[in-house]
């Protein structure tokens, strides 16, 4: 097998590589890749992210997304599938919205590409209202679009859900969707990567809890 990204021929041959998950990626590559594997809670909601939305990762995204290289839609889940499987299973997949001219620019889903190889039930129950896109907006500009999604004319959600996204830097998207969901459901939130500098801590009633916010060229594909 060849590596997705470098086209480097994936070898296991050393003795630490054969007990090393089986990846897409070379080793190489995944290593550019930051892992936190963090838990933490986004708006009274649990939620888990895999890899710090770094150079690496963001090298990679941009290349899925703005140059749509659809080959490279495992690359963001697949050594840990199975994982992610048993933590949400019985729930069901609701996939962010992106703005319309960015879906027809693609000619794809992005975040189905990436999300569908869990073999859990998807939805993508959003939209946008005004249809624009965030990629070239600033900070300020994103945090105000919180209000821009709506939900779908007629969508149903079931009750157990994880509102999934590829990556969280002001978290706006996720504010906007979370605000328009009915009230009663068991929510979780999950993010392949999260933009984590700069980052400060705050005690808040003896619970420790994680502030994100994501600057410069973390907030130029969200």
């Amino acid at each position: 097998m060849r590596c997705l990204m470098c086209g480097e021929l994936i070898r296991r041959d050393s003795f630490t590589e054969l007990f090393q998950k089986e990846d897409v990626l070379c080793p190489n590559c995944r290593e550019k890749w930051k892992r936190i594997s963090r838990s933490f809670r986004f708006e009274g909601h649990d939620a888990f992210a895999l890899y710090a939305y770094d150079s690496g990762f963001s090298e990679c995204l941009l290349q899925y997304k703005e140059l749509c290289d659809e080959a490279l839609k495992p690359v963001f889940l697949y050594p840990d599938i199975g994982m992610l499987r048993r933590m949400y299973r019985g729930r069901t997949l609701l996939l962010l919205p992106s703005a319309p001219q960015d879906v027809e620019y693609r000619g794809f889903s992005h975040l189905r590409g990436i999300f569908e190889w869990l073999k859990l039930p998807v939805m993508e129950p959003f939209e946008k209202i005004s249809g624009r896109s965030q990629k070239n907006l600033g900070k300020e500009e994103r945090a105000a679009m919180r209000t821009d999604i709506r939900l779908k004319n007629g969508v149903r959600i079931p009750r157990r859900v994880v509102l999934a996204d590829d990556v969280i830097t002001t978290g706006s998207t996720m504010k906007g969707a979370l605000s328009v969901l009915p009230e009663g459901l068991d929510i979780r939130i999950f993010a392949c990567g999260l933009a984590e500098a700069p980052k400060e801590r705050a005690e808040t009633g003896g619970m420790m809890r994680f502030l994100h916010r994501g600057t410069g060229f973390r907030d130029s594909l969200k």
